[in-house]
């Protein structure tokens, strides 16, 4: 059953969250009380959410005299390296300080790269020699102009080490629903890592994009908003695409596939693969606690075959959950897979979808979480066809409508919401005996949708 893995902590309680802001050089606390009952809010904090947009660090005034245009952000970090990205305001060349004490007065600098309008001017530096379960300080620097504003990121701790981890997630940001308040709220609770579910733009909404410039101007739209340059700045992101980068359930043959994924790699800081410059599918390990698994479900499906990853991402995917020995391990899919009959959803690609799960059980691959977006509501799902064992996590949307016509009253629901836009909080608890994770649903004022503890799911109950 479900309830073996997850476990409603209290369907009715009064939460107490506390944010934590900074101003200038002072800094203050506010608290705020939010009712739930049966996982609905019967009150909300605007006060606090305001708090969070009016009391947040300024953007656009510390880049000024730089030569930069927004906040730098960093991603794909893993225990020894990250990638830091940056976009300059014209043809120059730029490079990266950075270290481990806050004003850098000691600290290394990156390679130097020049950039120009064949990147829309994005700039995408790798670091290495970095260690374990420490946080990083780096600032972008264009040649000849002033150092950027001060950034930061936290690298995960050793693999074989016990340490709890905590990461938000969600999907799904229009740029016509801006300004993204949700970006402050997750902020706000500061999480080692941001998990970025796709549909990181609307390429096909408010004027269609044809052509690659198009597709930059939608990703500077939207990296306009400042609350997201304050979330990027602050807290590394590990991104996946979906559907709205390119077109609306687009297929590997649409022929602006290849120019949104073009466009989506000059503006997220994406490690890319040597051998396959394309791919996007990767893994993240968090010590003892979790291990990422980020699927691509766009670019290798195959509607005829059934195949929704392609025979060789299917294969990484169960091989690398088979030898994980992480406590989690999160599959991070995009679309839901506790969908069983939606057709751009795994439920129209059956023979993967089929492959994987049976794969799971066979081998009694204990821990694995699906994480989804893509849907515009919020659920907990039991995943059909794995005897109860599997679920999912369904998010979003961030900053995009809201779902109207899902009713959420099928049976594989445990909970599900299409009432407020929202993101997905997880504190993996790796040290507890035995070890569990919290997660919690919040909404763009952070308070509280629904929570509940997830026990690390076992088929051997």
């Amino acid at each position: 059953m479900i309830a073996d893995f997850y476990r409603l902590l209290r369907p009715s309680v009064l939460l107490y969250s506390i944010f934590k802001f900074r101003f200038l050089f002072h800094s203050f606390i506010c608290y705020h009380r939010s009712f739930v009952s049966h996982g609905l809010l019967a009150s909300r904090c605007a006060l606090c959410a305001l708090l969070i947009y009016a009391c947040s660090p300024p953007v656009k005034e510390a880049v000024e005299g730089t030569g930069l245009v927004f906040a730098c952000a960093s991603g794909d970090v893993t225990e020894k390296e990250a990638i830091l990205w940056a976009r300059a305001e014209t043809e120059g060349s730029v490079s990266f300080r950075y270290g481990t004490s806050p004003n850098l007065k000691k600290h290394r600098t990156s390679s130097s790269i020049r950039v120009g309008i064949e990147s829309d001017f994005t700039a995408h530096i790798p670091i290495r020699g970095l260690e374990p379960g420490k946080t990083y300080y780096y600032r972008a620097e264009v040649a000849g102009r002033s150092p950027g504003p001060v950034c930061k990121f936290v690298t995960p701790p050793r693999r074989d080490e016990l340490v709890d981890v905590t990461f938000a997630f969600g999907g799904d940001t229009r740029e016509n629903h801006q300004p993204f308040r949700i970006m402050d709220a997750i902020r706000a609770q500061h999480p080692d890592f941001f998990l970025f579910l796709g549909d990181t733009i609307y390429a096909d909404v408010g004027g269609a994009a044809v052509r690659l410039p198009e597709f930059w101007a939608k990703y500077r739209r939207n990296r306009d908003d400042v609350a997201t340059q304050r979330l990027l700045s602050e807290t590394s992101v590990y991104v996946s695409w979906d559907d709205h980068e390119v077109a609306n359930n687009y297929h590997p043959d649409n022929p602006l596939a290849p120019i949104g994924r073009r466009a989506f790699f000059d503006y997220w800081p994406i490690r890319r693969n040597s051998q396959e410059p394309h791919r996007l599918y990767r893994s993240f390990r968090w010590g003892r606690a979790l291990e990422l698994f980020i699927l691509d479900t766009r670019q290798y499906r195959d509607v005829r075959e059934g195949r929704i990853l392609g025979l060789r991402q299917k294969q990484w995917l169960l091989n690398g959950l088979a030898s994980s020995d992480a406590v989690f391990k999160f599959v991070a899919t995009t679309v839901p897979i506790s969908s069983p009959r939606a057709a751009d959803k795994w439920g129209g690609f059956p023979r993967d979808r089929n492959e994987v799960l049976r794969t799971i059980e066979r081998e009694k691959i204990n821990g694995v979480v699906f994480l989804a977006a893509d849907v515009h509501y919020a659920a907990i799902a039991r995943v059909p066809g794995s005897r109860g064992v599997l679920g999912e996590i369904i998010v979003g949307p961030m900053a995009a409508p809201r779902n109207k016509w899902t009713q959420g009253k099928a049976r594989r629901f445990e909970f599900f919401s299409r009432d407020y836009l929202n993101f997905g909080l997880i504190r993996v608890r790796a040290k507890s005996k035995p070890p569990y994770a919290e997660l919690e649903i919040l909404d763009q004022n952070n308070d509280l949708v629904y929570e509940m503890t997830i026990t690390p799911p076992s088929w051997d109950r």
